[in-house]
């Protein structure tokens, strides 16, 4: 008899019989067609912010290369300058970004290793302020790198864009480097030491190869940042012009043809640098059979390994850290009540319209990502389309590597006048361009907590009678929380910091950061110290959120 009650439940519980509500709305919407239309939707949404775009940018220039070649070439006043400035711009692009990575390189191999095998007071808070360049816009970066080297009389141009890309560039190489060494065991590196081989011994051979992976992958997202970057170099240029810089100055003067060329090429490059990640990383193998124990043993004598952390540490401070604070010490110098708050041009009434419109966007362009990011996280994880997820999984981290001003420039020529024309410049073309270019910082973390999670609890509840919306609401979606938490801090203080696509696409809107490179410009030092500390202070508090919730979602 209770056999027969018990079937007969479970029979009306797969009917939908007796089912609450809010179940019975779970099971109708987890009908295949529903899941299908949400693919199609989500998959619609990707091809046309990130591959349409880009796809529009190779086209405009194969479509209009007659007038692009008699602009850069054969022009009747300049003949071809423009074409001898784009490779000018590209050749000074290219050496300060190579320059910035060797550089960082040099002093994130002992950063890393410190910060990954060494325990002391302090640890966590010199770990967080390494991080936090990273988040901080770099328009107020350059500023206080601009401060700080000015002491020295260190002018604006090439060396001081150089010290400026060292700054910002230097967490995408550490922190790769600390991500593949807290996931790699120190048991071989152990044994080695325990069999009798020298410090520099166990750190080429055995390290060091481990290392490969994160120390080639941040080289070349670092060399790529360092190739888009426009707000800080803006302030730290002088009358050096690097790509970034010259496809803004094309936009504005309506040059659209060498702009789209310019922005081709900075897009094809960083393509095809983002897609030598997986190759080199898998290819490419360090030197570790030869060994020479007399010089290998020298060098890692405990004195030469407190000298080499005491150098590490002192240059960390001295090229990174000190430059990328320092702006905070001239909160006090100059007369700032007078010239933000008491001048008649109003720059506090700019200061707060500029601060909320980045608040804004930022926070719409978290929205917009959690709506269309956890979709194409699942789509990712949970369907069997074979070749094709590899292509999605791939291309999605293209806005990561593209230079932001490219970037722009395209999502401007596709979705603006001269393209679909459903957009004009200002606020949401903005927006728009801010959840192209920060959605893989959405997609990525939820994506890697899907991965790890236990998909036997989801199965069970599937085998008695859950439908799909119940088990995302009731089980993944919990699980997942700390991912979508992490994936819309690292949303929106991207979305904080960006200048160079911003400028391309923004009109007459300002946001904090082209407000700070406008009162820069301007020699409104104090006001544009004012504004760089605000976001420094609020993107510190971001960062240390971020690092919490990593945190907790390790345990």
């Amino acid at each position: 008899m209770n056999k027969k009650k018990s079937d007969l439940k479970k029979s009306k519980i797969e009917k939908g019989i007796n089912l609450p509500i809010s179940l019975k709305i779970d099971r109708f919407f987890s009908k295949p067609v529903y899941r299908k239309g949400l693919d199609a939707i989500t998959i619609t949404f990707f091809i046309l912010v990130i591959i349409g775009p880009i796809v529009n940018i190779f086209s405009t220039i194969f479509l209009n290369f007659p007038s692009i070649y008699h602009d850069l070439f054969n022009d009747e006043i300049i003949g071809n300058l423009q074409w001898i400035n784009i490779l000018e711009s590209l050749g000074t692009s290219f050496t300060v970004a190579g320059i910035a990575v060797f550089v960082d390189i040099i002093i994130a191999f002992p950063i890393s290793i410190i910060l990954t095998r060494y325990n002391f007071r302090g640890k966590k808070i010199l770990d967080a302020m390494v991080d936090l360049p990273m988040a901080v816009p770099t328009s107020a970066l350059g500023f206080s790198v601009l401060l700080f080297w000015g002491n020295f009389g260190v002018d604006p141009g090439l060396h001081l864009i150089i010290l400026g890309h060292i700054v910002f560039t230097f967490p995408y190489i550490v922190r790769n480097m600390k991500i593949v060494l807290e996931k790699t065991d120190t048991l071989y590196e152990d044994a080695a030491r325990t069999l009798g081989a020298p410090g520099i011994t166990v750190f080429r051979t055995i390290t060091l190869p481990m290392m490969k992976e994160g120390l080639i992958a941040g080289a070349i997202l670092a060399f790529t940042r360092s190739l888009g970057e426009t707000g800080a170099t803006i302030i730290l240029s002088g009358l050096v012009e690097t790509s970034p810089i010259l496809i803004v100055g094309f936009r504005r003067q309506l040059e659209l043809p060498s702009a789209s060329l310019l922005a081709g090429i900075l897009i094809a490059i960083s393509i095809i640098l983002l897609f030598s990640i997986k190759f080199f990383t898998r290819k490419v193998g360090f030197p570790v059979k030869s060994i020479w124990p007399n010089f290998e043993r020298f060098f890692s004598h405990r004195n030469f390994r407190y000298i080499r952390n005491a150098f590490a540490i002192i240059t960390l401070f001295i090229l990174i850290l000190f430059p990328s604070f320092f702006i905070i010490s001239q909160i006090t110098e100059g007369n700032l009540a007078e010239e933000l708050f008491l001048s008649q041009d109003y720059k506090w009434a700019f200061l707060y319209t500029s601060f909320m419109n980045s608040l804004l966007i930022g926070i719409l362009a978290v929205a917009i990502n959690i709506l269309i990011g956890i979709p194409f996280a699942f789509i990712i994880t949970k369907r069997k389309w074979g070749r094709f997820i590899t292509f999605l999984d791939t291309i999605l981290d293209i806005p990561i590597a593209i230079p932001s001003a490219a970037l722009g420039f395209a999502i401007f020529m596709f979705w603006g006048p001269t393209g679909l024309g459903l957009f004009q410049p200002g606020f949401f073309m903005i927006l728009f361009v801010h959840v192209t270019f920060s959605f893989p910082y959405m997609v990525r973390p939820i994506i890697s907590v899907l991965e790890s999670s236990n998909k036997g609890v989801e199965e069970a509840a599937r085998t008695l009678g859950a439908s799909n919306l119940t088990v995302f609401r009731r089980i993944t979606a919990p699980n997942i929380k700390q991912g979508i938490i992490a994936g819309c801090i690292m949303v929106f203080t991207r979305s904080l910091g960006e200048t160079g696509a911003t400028i391309v696409v923004m009109g007459n809107i300002r946001t904090i950061p082209v407000l700070i490179v406008d009162w820069v410009e301007a020699n409104n030092f104090p006001s544009a110290v004012f504004a760089s500390v605000i976001v420094i202070l609020f993107s510190a508090i971001l960062i240390f959120a971020l690092r919490a919730v990593t945190k907790r979602r390790g345990k």
